[in-house]
């Protein structure tokens, strides 16, 4: 932020602009770095899910294909014992069909199964079916781990990894844009030459007591849908109907309702310097264009007209019609604002 030209107060150059526009550009970037870490972070629990879903699909694949190639080893035990001629074929295949599948399809109990106790061809027929059906589980259950490993969790964590360091860099960025414009901002307003003539006079008021709520700057987030995104005044919450000052001596400019300021006075203090506040209470404006004012002098009450969400008073601080940073600006005038 820059100053210059003539008079008791210098004119502030587009160089002001600039340094709006730059934490602007600053503040967009932080918002385009969220959007991106907040897809990231969506898509990456997205996979996670899917993975989850898809491990349990592969753990039941797995105890599904161990299940039957337990009854396949089983089934080929039958097989060899009938083979050899060994007499406890029935009492082994009754050891089989006690985990409650029928590993011969087709026979309705242990009794048929038993007939096929010396029957080896049929046996044979059966184990080399169960055991077909065992490798073809076995290939199921590790097509479910592959789809499992498919789900590219890791890139979408380096996806989350690499937004968050964008974010960090913009937010990084705006930090430093912001102290720079407010050192600026203090080194300027320090370096303006006394006041003389009306401003010095009376010196300068509080314009309303109160804490403040919002500062001078960038918006983090907009209060209200379609105010700018830059706020040049400093918030300040009171009560409706609170008084509102005069900050120093000057003439009434504007005092009627403006926009989203709601109910608004701008005051004109002579060399380039005017104070604005606004969302006064409706009724509470108490001054006319064309009026003289003194410091202190009571000009309005606090309301929440216009874009507002509470009872508070905007205060503006304009050098040549320019809005800065209204606190140092009244702080080097021994006023706190807020």
């Amino acid at each position: 932020m820059v100053f210059s030209g003539d008079g008791p107060f210098v004119r502030v150059s587009t160089g002001a602009n600039r340094d709006v526009t730059s934490l602007l550009a600053a503040r967009t970037s932080i918002d385009r770095a969220m959007t991106t870490l907040r897809k990231a972070e969506s898509s990456l629990a997205d996979a996670k899910s899917t993975r989850e879903i898809a491990r349990s699909l592969a753990r039941q694949a797995d105890d599904d294909a161990a299940l039957v190639r337990a009854e396949a080893d089983a089934a080929g035990r039958a097989y060899f014992a009938a083979a050899n001629g060994d007499g406890s074929t029935v009492s082994s295949l009754d050891a089989v069909f006690g985990s409650g599948k029928d590993l011969l399809a087709g026979l309705a109990g242990m009794d048929r199964v038993s007939k096929l106790a010396g029957d080896s061809a049929e046996l044979e027929r059966i184990a080399a079916a169960r055991d077909e059906e065992a490798d073809a589980a076995e290939l199921k259950a590790e097509e479910a781990w592959a789809a499992a490993d498919g789900t590219n969790v890791e890139q979408r964590e380096g996806d989350v990894h690499d937004a968050e360091i964008v974010l960090a860099d913009a937010r990084t960025s705006l930090d430093g844009l912001r102290a720079k414009a407010a050192a600026e901002s203090v080194a300027l307003i320090n370096t303006l030459p006394a006041d003389s003539g009306q401003l010095s006079a009376q010196g300068w008021s509080q314009p309303v007591a109160g804490r403040m709520t919002d500062g001078y700057g960038p918006r983090p987030n907009k209060p209200v849908a379609g105010v700018n995104e830059f706020h040049r005044g400093t918030d300040v919450a009171a009560s409706c109907n609170s008084p509102v000052y005069a900050a120093t001596s000057g003439v009434v400019v504007e005092a009627r309702a403006n926009g989203s300021y709601g109910n608004w006075i701008l005051l004109d203090h002579g060399s380039g310097v005017s104070t604005g506040y606004a969302h006064l209470v409706d009724g509470g404006i108490l001054v006319s264009a064309g009026e003289s004012v003194t410091a202190g002098q009571l000009i309005g009450m606090v309301g929440s007209t216009g874009a507002s969400t509470g009872c508070h008073l905007h205060f503006e601080v304009r050098l040549d019609g320019v809005a800065v940073d209204a606190r140092p600006f009244m702080a080097a005038r021994g006023i706190v604002v807020g």
